[in-house]
């Protein structure tokens, strides 16, 4: 467990805004939920139900297109108009931490009754430099979702749960203009998120990516896509949504995504169920996604924002809106267990993954250009344009002075 964690489990004590919020205040919220009607409307819910139970208070909502959100968080930057509330991929925190950007919420997560609950993950993915920089209320992580009915017309009685069992069973499925397995593998934090697992499973890290491990879980991805071509090469430009697809379409007999795709996925038209990404030589462990939603430094209705945090983190007010409605799992030792967070099928082996999830933010505020270095990597392997160790080694070289130092 790390300092800051064992800080929080010692200080935490009240769940109480810091201060009552004076009337009639106006809050400004980003975010990027508006790609589906029913994530924008949970999030439209919620706040319509925050402001109704606080009259005096206004959320005044801005929905950024999901392509163009980075950007605008950029230029909010460098402008010093950030919004009182934003909601930022966890891996964007350590940098804009790093920018003075966001407020330190560490003092007020010592105050806070939820603050001990996150897991470690979880709280690392929001931990810049020993301070909490963001409460994240959305978290997820990828999974193996399969198609019973094509598992059994292989004679595969249960899903694979190693990486040789995965691979025997996509080459086994791949027939008929089918494919075993499918998964996002475009050149951007797509491809990146669905390596680093493979990479944790055999060992291996970012910072020692072209040591064994690293060179291993490159040589599955090969074998993937060249050697078995049990995933098309098309996946080559596919976003999650797009493998989501083919595997709905019945294109795909397995597909790693995350749950967000499970309310789609149970309208198919064949029986179906998830389970844990297949272990590697050292075990399972799976990528911790999300999204925190941080307060910009220079707000002044920090105080009223922060009430509104702690208000969407309570259960009781946020878990059909956060689970159903933007595919959230339960991300603190009070919320694992908690009924109301299976919010559909399926939902139970995202859950259980949760344990063994690792945070991005721990690559700090460069990760960006570490994942676009981790991602050029993998597609010169699955092109056939480079071998698995030059490919590490040039990626390494990139790598290792973006990585924090201490």
């Amino acid at each position: 467990m790390t300092a800051l964690a064992m800080t929080l489990m010692a200080s935490c004590a009240s769940g109480t805004a810091e201060s009552e919020s004076p009337s009639n205040r106006t809050v400004t919220w980003w975010d990027y939920f508006g790609y589906s009607p029913v994530s924008n409307q949970a999030v439209d819910t919620l706040i319509a139900r925050y402001q109704q139970e606080h009259p005096h208070v206004q959320i005044k909502r801005t929905a950024i297109k999901f392509g163009e959100f980075h950007q605008k968080i950029v230029e909010a930057e460098s402008a010093g108009t950030f919004p009182d509330i934003a909601v930022v991929d966890t891996s964007d925190v350590p940098w804009l931490a790093s920018q003075n950007a966001i407020a330190n919420l560490t003092p007020q997560f010592k105050r806070w009754d939820k603050g001990n609950q996150f897991l470690e993950p979880v709280l690392d993915s929001v931990t810049h430099q020993d301070n909490l920089f963001g409460v994240p209320l959305r978290s997820n992580t990828t999974a193996l979702i399969y198609n019973k009915d094509l598992l059994a017309q292989g004679n595969i009685v249960n899903p694979p749960t190693t990486w040789d069992e995965m691979r025997a069973a996509a080459k086994t499925l791949t027939k008929d203009g089918r494919h075993g397995l499918c998964f996002g593998a475009a050149a951007d934090e797509t491809l990146t998120f669905n390596f680093l697992p493979l990479l944790w499973q055999a060992g291996g890290d970012i910072s020692t990516i072209a040591e064994k491990p690293g060179v291993d879980a490159l040589g599955l991805l090969d074998t993937f896509f060249n050697k078995d071509q049990s995933v098309p090469k098309e996946a080559l430009n596919w976003s999650h949504s797009d493998a989501q697809t083919a595997f709905e379409q019945g294109k795909c007999a397995m597909m790693i995504n995350g749950p967000w795709v499970l309310p789609s996925v149970a309208k198919a038209s064949f029986q179906w169920g998830t389970a844990p990404l297949p272990a590697g030589e050292k075990g399972v462990f799976s990528p911790l996604g999300g999204e925190a939603w941080v307060i910009g430094s220079r707000s002044p209705n920090a105080d009223v924002a922060w009430d509104v945090l702690q208000w969407l983190a309570e259960s009781r007010n946020s878990a059909k809106e956060l689970g159903g409605g933007l595919g959230a799992i339960p991300n603190r030792n009070d919320t694992l267990n908690d009924p109301v967070w299976k919010w559909g099928p399926g939902v139970g082996a995202y859950i259980s993954e949760m344990l063994t999830t690792r945070s991005r933010s721990n690559y700090g505020p460069k990760y960006s250009k570490v994942s676009e270095a981790v991602w050029t990597m993998t597609q010169q392997v699955v092109k056939g344009e480079k071998k698995p160790q030059p490919a590490a080694s040039e990626a390494a070289a990139k790598i290792r002075p973006l990585l924090p130092t201490s």
